[in-house]
């Protein structure tokens, strides 16, 4: 029996560039120093490699399948601290790339996501194929999570929470400081229009191909749009999310109530 919060840190961290040794190898220590209690860690969007993009001979031989080495390490580790593990990683399947989010938990429930929406500004679909399903929404620990990758929080209509089917969105990204602003406007106005918390995780630093990216940019927001980030000791950001609180909030200001019903087609 769990209660009726979720203790949720995420780490935000310059990832090395196709490297995915050391960037498994700095997970390992930033976990050792993640609050205690801790249920819920959240990685950058391709926490293994960077945002890899027009090199497809780089970027195939980097990919791995979902029961190769990545995907085993991390269940090892969701086992060992007892809490569950999220991010993306760069996947392959019948010889197809994407960019795969994954919720790994210590029980050894895995559920994966293909990104829908693939940056074809930077080239990203030019390298990745596009997912085709809908973003899960994962049943843990009392909160029911819903998994989207970076791009995909422009959409609203794709993030849009229907009857209160999530309580909290989980936002993998590789989002550049240059639309920094966007990030932090866009993660809030989820929030708000869903009536739910959300989780915003960036990496930091910069890349090989002069892009950089802020630090301080993940964020921990509730349902009213409003930061709420209780712990940061860098590259560790934490806090603690209330079931009950969000109930109450949803009960004395129920503007679900008034949603538009809509279909998507994919």
């Amino acid at each position: 029996m769990f209660s009726r919060n979720l203790r949720v840190a995420l780490i935000e961290d310059n990832i090395a560039w196709a490297d995915k040794a050391a960037n498994v190898e700095q997970l390992k220590r930033n976990l050792r120093n993640v609050p205690e209690g801790t249920d819920l860690v959240v990685l950058p969007e391709l926490f293994t490699t960077g945002f890899i993009v027009g090199d497809r001979d780089t970027t195939a031989h980097l990919a791995e399948r979902n029961i190769d080495d990545t995907i085993a390490t991390l269940h090892q580790l969701a086992r060992h601290y007892n809490l569950a593990l999220c991010g993306s990683f760069l996947a392959h399947t019948a010889g197809q790339l994407y960019n795969r989010a994954f919720f790994i938990e210590a029980n050894g429930e895995e559920t994966f996501y293909d990104k829908r929406h693939l940056f074809a500004f930077a080239g990203e679909d030019s390298v990745y194929k596009q997912g085709y399903t809908l973003a899960p929404i994962v049943r843990y620990r009392g909160f029911n999570i819903k998994l989207i990758v970076c791009y995909d929080l422009r959409f609203p209509v794709f993030c849009r929470n229907v009857g209160n089917a999530y309580d909290l969105l989980v936002v993998v990204a590789n989002w550049p400081k240059a639309r920094e602003n966007a990030w932090k406007q866009l993660l809030a106005a989820r929030a708000i229009e869903n009536e739910a918390y959300v989780l915003g995780v960036n990496r930091c630093g910069q890349d090989p191909q002069g892009i950089v990216y802020s630090e301080g940019s993940s964020q921990i927001i509730d349902f009213k749009g409003k930061l709420i980030t209780e712990r940061a000791t860098s590259p560790i950001i934490a806090a603690d999310l209330s079931l009950p609180a969000l109930a109450r909030f949803r009960e004395k200001f129920p503007a679900w109530h008034d949603a538009d019903s809509f279909t998507i087609n994919l």
